[in-house]
């Protein structure tokens, strides 16, 4: 969900059965640490129970690696003091191979939950940098020959475009 849109879907999922996941540092990580900060305490306190961080490649392709980890991990104790889920989300159009293999290796140390992506092909990547200690998620899929691609490749979630699932407008 939406940052802004949490509180409504907190409200209609009221049973508690299906855990309401949002964004921090949306769309590309560009916010600062303590924005990033207050937004994943925020969504935490709101009900939030799965966190997808987006780690800021500006910041890991100018090699501030440390900056870029110690980010992550205060984003990683919110999500653990709360019982939540923490994703690291991989920004494919941004990083190159180099910067992924790296963020992997931190979402590892940081003990994140997941390594989320939205390029299928990334997968085999992800797997052989942190799939002993994270587990994968693949975004974006579209059909089921793609589901099938995804959980082969050790994806033990999978998430597919919203208008895949609306029913189909008659008119």
């Amino acid at each position: 969900m939406r940052p802004c849109d949490v509180d409504s879907a907190l409200r209609f999922l009221s049973a508690g059965v299906v855990k309401v996941a949002s964004v921090v540092g949306y769309p590309h990580g560009a916010n600062s640490s303590a924005v990033k900060q207050y937004e994943a305490r925020d969504l935490l306190r709101r009900g939030v129970r799965d966190i997808y961080a987006y780690p800021n490649p500006g910041k890991l392709f100018s090699r501030q690696f440390q900056h870029q980890e110690v980010e992550l991990i205060q984003i990683a104790d919110a999500c653990i003091e709360a019982d939540a889920s923490l994703k690291v989300v991989l920004d494919n159009a941004l990083l190159d191979e180099e910067m992924k293999i790296i963020t992997c290796r931190m979402a590892k140390r940081v003990s994140a939950h997941f390594v989320a992506t939205t390029e299928p092909r990334d997968l085999e990547l992800i797997r052989k940098y942190c799939a002993d200690r994270v587990q994968l998620e693949c975004g974006g899929v579209r059909t089921m020959e793609e589901v099938r691609l995804a959980f082969a490749a050790g994806c033990a979630r999978i998430a597919t475009p919203l208008e895949l699932v609306r029913p189909a407008a008659t008119g």
